[in-house]
């Protein structure tokens, strides 16, 4: 693992979903390209089974795909599960797209809910494995504390690419930017508008 050099242009990749739709088949998801300068250089969006199991197949393809895949140098999720219970697999994903990747959450783990909400699932003992595969791995920002878990970097690197993602609270700005537009897109769709 080589050492991680973070400048004002270096892109990273921040990944939210749309509002958690219980019985829904897909769940909407948005990925920010941007830069540690502030700037954002796009977005790229699509599909990931609503409590399903190809978290990071699906994102590992989008990014792929994309114009922006050179430019990339690091993945930053929010949280280790998308689209409700659709566990990112990290080292899966490392490992499809060569890239280190690292979920961030504002929460301290709890792995007492989520065994019991993972109990209902006939694979859940191997969703748990996955999101315990990796051991948070605490931050202290100005704002406050936040939990990454990594794969591909080593921690003190993690934790240079979340402070400089993180403009102000407990959230990377990429992440928080994912969020706002996968928020809006699924309003608009729910409202009925072509998008």
């Amino acid at each position: 693992m080589t050492s991680f050099t973070l400048k004002n242009e270096t892109r990273v990749l921040g990944i939210d979903d749309g509002p958690y739709v219980r019985g829904s088949e897909r769940t909407l998801i948005v990925m920010t390209v941007y830069r540690l300068d502030g700037y954002i250089d796009g977005f790229l969006s699509g599909w990931i089974d609503t409590d399903g199991t190809n978290a990071a197949e699906n994102v590992g393809d989008l990014l792929n795909n994309s114009r922006f895949k050179d430019q990339i140098r690091c993945i930053i999720s929010d949280g280790g599960c998308l689209a409700g219970f659709n566990v990112l697999d990290l080292s899966a994903l490392h490992e499809r797209t060569s890239l280190p990747v690292i979920t961030s959450s504002d929460e301290p783990p709890d792995t007492d809910s989520v065994m019991r909400a993972l109990s209902s699932f006939q694979d859940g003992e191997q969703r748990l494995k996955l999101l315990t595969a990796h051991s948070p791995y605490p931050i202290s920002l100005p704002d406050g504390k936040c939990w990454i878990r990594f794969e591909g970097i080593d921690g003190s690197d993690a934790e240079k690419v979340i402070r400089r993602a993180t403009i102000r609270g407990r959230t990377p700005e990429p992440i928080r930017i994912s969020h706002m537009v996968a928020r809006s897109l699924s309003d608009s769709m729910e409202r009925g508008y072509n998008i």
